[in-house]
Formats: structure tokens, C-alpha cells, sequence
């Protein structure tokens, strides 16, 4: 009985689809350019991610220790940076560090700095996990004995985190768009579907069939069409951007690019057809409510 009835629901399924596959059609090439939007825009989020990590990773923050600091007491304040909330790396620079690295910097010119005495204290530098964290760490470096002075670049990070904050809000406004679009396709596909077979549906409706095995196709016609939207918008968005990606790299290799992984490419796929799975059942199921008054 069991097999029986997965049998009909496959049967009934493929008759949903292939009797309005015109509809079904265009159903699942809005789903997919829908979900291909989605895909792009996730991909152009990693992206910025992985922007913003690499400028980060370049952010310095640097305090200035005292003239006078120990080195007992530069490892304490190394220690103490190490534990801050937010800190991603430490490094300590010595006075002698500092001092070839300016002569590295003027080394067209190294008579300049010929005879002088290092005027240049040691310092420590340090990089955040997230531009948000900058603030609290350099509050924390100047509350510390030993630091004379902490230079950043404020005006910096205070754009990058701002910037970082209205990407995600974005992103997240054009997952919802997405999402409302293929559901409405996929629930206009089902209520066609419906219409078109209104009198078979009240024909089982009066010889006792419950609500689930009439409803029952529609919802997984719509599923699969989502499943199939989400592998296409995947195909798409992912082999594009590869495409772009190669192209660009050789072009512009200055450029940071992300290369998406086989990792990242299945997990993209993964989000995609789980999205227009729920959208496929969303879009049938609200429409079966609509007009079946299930």
C-alpha cells in the first residue's frame, strides 16, 4: 500500500508537470533565474568578505611604547594584547627593527640617516578580526602604563565597518526579493495547474479523498520544480563567475579575487536547491490554500 501510494504521487507528478509544461517551463526558468540572482548574490558577499579581510589584514594598529619600557615589560604588554577580545595578530618591533626598516624606506638616501642616533621607540603592532573591533582594542592599548602613544587609520575603519553593515543588509534584502519572486511563479504554476484540472479535483473530492492525497502532487511538483531551479541558478551563477574569474585574473591580477573552491561551489549549490525547495513548497502550499480552501 505504501509503495502504491508513492507510486501514485510520482505518477500524479509527472502528469502536474508535463500536462501544463508550458507553465512548468517558464515556472522553472524564473525559479532558477531567481535562485541565479540569489547564487550571484552570494557570491558577490564572499567576495566582500574576503575584500575586507584582506584590507583588515593590512590595517595596522600601532602602539608606541615608552622610551624607557623594560623588556619585562614589553613582553607583559605583548601578552596583554594577546589576550584582548578581537585581536586577530601580535608582533612586536623592536627599536632596532624600526630603525633598518627606516633605512630600508630611505635607503635611496642613507647618507641622511648616516651618524644618527635610533631615535624610534619599539612598538607593537596589531591586526582585528573585524573593523568593529578596532575601537574597543585601541582603548584598551592607551589604557595600558607602557604605551606612550597608538596611531590607526580611523577614518578607515570606521568606513569599513559601515560599509560592511549596509553589504550584509543588502544581501539579506535581496535574499528576501528573491525568495518572494519564485514563490509567487511556483504558486502561480500550481494554481493553473489547478484550474486546469478543477473538475478531476472534485470528482476525488466527493468519492472520499482526503485533502493530503489531492494535495499531495501539487506540493511535490513544486518541490521539484524548486529542486530543479536551484540546480540550474547554481550552474549558472557558480560557472559564470569561474568563467569571470579566469578571465579577470589574467587580465587585472592585482585585483583580489576570491577562486571559489569545490567546498564553497557545493555548499553554494547545497543553499540554492534548499532554498527552492522551500520555496517550491511554499509557493504550492500557499496557493492550495488559496484556492482548495485546504
Amino acid at each position: 500500500m505504501r509503495y502504491t501510494l508513492v507510486g501514485y504521487l510520482f505518477s500524479e507528478t509527472h502528469k502536474s508537470i508535463w500536462r501544463s509544461r508550458m507553465s512548468s517551463f517558464l515556472s522553472c526558468g524564473t525559479t532558477a533565474l531567481a535562485l541565479f540572482l540569489l547564487g550571484v548574490a552570494i557570491i558577490v558577499s564572499l567576495n566582500l568578505e574576503y575584500i575586507f579581510t584582506d584590507v583588515q589584514s593590512q590595517m595596522e594598529i600601532q602602539a608606541y611604547l615608552k622610551m624607557e619600557t623594560s623588556d619585562v615589560e614589553a613582553s607583559q604588554a605583548v601578552k596583554a594584547c594577546q589576550d584582548m577580545d578581537g585581536v586577530a595578530e601580535v608582533r612586536f618591533v623592536s627599536k632596532e627593527e624600526a630603525f633598518s626598516e627606516l633605512r630600508e624606506m630611505f635607503q635611496d638616501k642613507a647618507t641622511v640617516l648616516e651618524g644618527i642616533e635610533n631615535p624610534l621607540p619599539a612598538s607593537i603592532r596589531l591586526t582585528t578580526f573585524r573593523a568593529e573591533d578596532v575601537p574597543a582594542v585601541v582603548e584598551k592599548l592607551k589604557q595600558l602604563s607602557c604605551v606612550e602613544d597608538v596611531m590607526y587609520q580611523e577614518e578607515a575603519s570606521r568606513n569599513l565597518a559601515v560599509l560592511g553593515r549596509v553589504t550584509q543588509a543588502l544581501s539579506l534584502g535581496g535574499t528576501v526579493v528573491v525568495g518572494l519572486v519564485a514563490i509567487t511563479v511556483i504558486g502561480n504554476t500550481t494554481r493553473m495547474t489547478i484550474e486546469a484540472r478543477r473538475h478531476e479535483i472534485a470528482i476525488m473530492k466527493l468519492v472520499g479523498a482526503t485533502d493530503g492525497f489531492v494535495i499531495g502532487p501539487f506540493v511535490l511538483a513544486g518541490i521539484v520544480l524548486g529542486i530543479l531551479g536551484g540546480l540550474f541558478g547554481a550552474a549558472l551563477s557558480v560557472g559564470l563567475y569561474n568563467y569571470l574569474t579566469t578571465s579577470l585574473g589574467s587580465v587585472l591580477p592585482f585585483i583580489p579575487i576570491l577562486s571559489l573552491t569545490r567546498e564553497a561551489a557545493i555548499n553554494i549549490t547545497g543553499i540554492l536547491v534548499l532554498t527552492g525547495i522551500v520555496v517550491g513548497t511554499l509557493g504550492s502550499a500557499l496557493s492550495l490554500r488559496r484556492h482548495l480552501n485546504v
